[in-house]
């Protein structure tokens, strides 16, 4: 193939010489047949650590793989493309690393007639290291998470592409609550508990996975050629040994960390059209397992289940983006246990979707969280409710109090402030009428940031409740230590009052010990007149029921403003 080759006189072989050895890259010409070094420079024998006359004459292959006859993958002795027994001599660039120089090189061929009429090649290589380490690096920085060091989202959606047959399981689990465990004990100990499960993961028998983080607090585990039966044992596995809490080496200490996670399963073989798509399925398999409490095995019956999520999911947008479509705020009376008279209003926000009719609560707002629109949600539901009791005038009864509820959400959002007093100025409603609720399971007695927004809301005059106290992150040994004035108690503790002698004991237990920290307590889930008695035994200050009423739209709440002066018929009746 004479016309792709250049032939070399003896005048240019020295021309050649010369300029091989005045430049600072590694060039050789190899015999094509022979695979003997014809000509070298002094940069590559040198960096060799040999002369010119010692690599001259020797076999290449010596000097770039450093192995016994080992050529290399891309000689062009291999190389022979039309079927002749010919090379291709043309131009050829490559990238590999040569172990005798100890660097990886961009290494170009090219075919050449040496002076004696003999095929060759001369060969040019370009250090690359310093590129490649840093494409490795951006790499590094792009698939895997910086925290561990282990592969992120982006690099298990690449993974998944190379497994088009789907001859894998993949088990996800998601922490519950990590950020309210990062508020209480610190980012450290968070990453302590990540680094202590994942070893314990690693430790298993297992061959053929990787594990993943995908996201801050969700992680999966991929398997090869695994089967599901094998995959829902160690799913198992895992959500038992969440039971327990974890022991986090903390430098000479240990710390024990309670935390509970949602399991999946999801079986490649089902076959799915994209990896979007199995890390949809993923999610919501997850929101199962949430759900249930249990460990979630994808199958085919789920789609519909599935479907129907994604299509409230859809449907919940629209309506809080539209103009709060189907909304209502709904109030339930808070009655004063000493005085027989309504006192408050908890506000209930209620939804009927254009699609799907009457949604529970605890299904849009899990759903309104996930979308991030709970903040608009719940300044509407803030705005509509102080609204409807100004109109009503309740700000002008003795000791009224509306009792709104801030989702986790709200209580960090910067603009919390700013929206309680855009909607107290705009209505005409006094701070010392608000009461703004949270939820037991934030730690207020950790979080610096929600102490201090609850002072601010405080220096407003406006009352801060802590709902389902007993349930969650703040125990009783911290309840002096909550910036709160009301408590409210689950249901589930007064369910049995009138029969469980225990439930008895713990509901004065609750009353006492609000008292004692200087606080009022509602009693939740009042429903038998049995209940009613057992909770003026004991103590409490407030009481909320469908023994009193169901929560009430707002138009048979200004028929009913009358309970708040005169006691309801249920008292006469005790």
């Amino acid at each position: 193939m004479k016309d792709m080759t250049t032939l070399v006189s003896s005048d240019s072989a020295a021309a050649l010489r010369k300029f091989v050895d005045s430049a600072a890259v590694y060039i050789y010409v190899v015999d094509y047949n022979t695979d003997e070094i014809l000509m070298v420079n002094d940069y590559y024998a040198s960096n060799v650590g040999v002369s010119v006359e010692q690599m001259e004459g020797r076999k290449c292959w010596e000097y770039v793989t450093g192995e016994d006859g080992g050529r290399c993958e891309d000689c062009p002795r291999d190389m022979d493309l039309d079927g002749t027994g010919c090379p291709d001599l043309g131009p050829n660039t490559t990238e590999f690393y040569n172990p005798t120089l100890g660097i990886w090189g961009k290494c170009t061929g090219q075919g050449i007639d040496w002076i004696d009429g003999r095929q060759a090649h001369i060969i040019t290589i370009i250090d690359t290291s310093s590129e490649k380490l840093l494409r490795e690096e951006l790499s590094h920085l792009a698939y895997f998470d910086r925290r561990m060091n282990i592969p992120n989202r982006l690099k298990m959606e690449l993974d998944l592409k190379e497994r088009p047959g789907g001859n894998y399981c993949i088990i996800s689990f998601d922490y519950i609550s990590l950020r309210y465990i990062n508020d209480a004990y610190g980012r450290t100990v968070v990453d302590a508990l990540l680094e202590t499960v994942i070893d314990w993961i690693r430790s298993f028998d297992m061959q053929n996975y990787e594990v993943y983080r995908v996201d801050s607090d969700q992680f999966c585990l991929l398997f090869d050629n695994a089967d599901m039966i094998s995959a829902s044992g160690l799913a198992d596995r895992l959500s038992e040994r969440f039971q327990e809490p974890w022991e986090v080496v903390l430098g000479d200490g240990l710390t024990t960390i309670s935390c509970r996670i949602a399991v999946c399963v999801v079986d490649g073989r089902l076959g799915f059209s994209s990896t979007s798509d199995i890390l949809s399925i993923i999610d919501r398999t997850l929101d199962i397992s949430k759900k249930t409490q249990s460990v979630a095995v994808y199958n085919s019956d789920m789609d519909e289940i599935l479907r129907r999520d994604l299509q409230l999911e859809v449907s919940l947008k629209n309506c809080v983006q539209e103009g709060m479509i189907g909304f209502d705020v709904y109030f339930q009376p808070i009655v004063d246990a000493e005085k027989h008279i309504w006192v408050g209003l908890e506000a209930l926000c209620r939804w009927d979707s254009p699609e799907f009719g009457r949604v529970p609560p605890l299904v849009f707002i899990r759903i309104a969280e996930q979308i991030g629109v709970i903040n608009k949600l719940g300044y509407w539901v803030l705005d509509t409710a102080i609204r409807i009791c100004s109109e009503l005038e309740l700000q002008f009864i003795d000791d009224f109090f509306l009792d709104v509820n801030l989702s986790p959400s709200q209580m960090s959002d910067e603009t919390l402030i700013n929206n309680v007093l855009i909607s107290l100025q705009k209505h005409k409603f006094p701070g010392q009428n608000l009461s703004l609720e949270v939820t037991e399971s934030q730690d207020l007695s950790e979080n610096d940031y929600e102490q201090t927004t609850i002072e601010r809301l405080k220096s407003l005059e406006i009352k801060m409740a802590l709902d389902d106290f007993g349930t969650g992150y703040s125990n009783f040994n911290n309840l002096k230590n909550l910036p709160v004035s009301i408590l409210k108690t689950e249901k589930e503790f007064i369910d049995d009052i009138a029969h469980d002698d225990y439930q008895k004991f713990l509901s004065k237990v609750l009353v006492d010990m609000a008292h004692e920290a200087k606080m009022k307590l509602i009693a939740e889930g009042v429903e038998t007149k049995e209940q009613l008695q057992e909770l003026l035994k004991n103590g409490a200050d407030y009481l909320q029921g469908y023994l009193f009423a169901k929560p009430l739209p707002s138009e048979e709440l200004g028929q009913m403003i009358d309970k708040f002066k005169q006691p309801d018929e249920i008292w006469a009746e005790l």
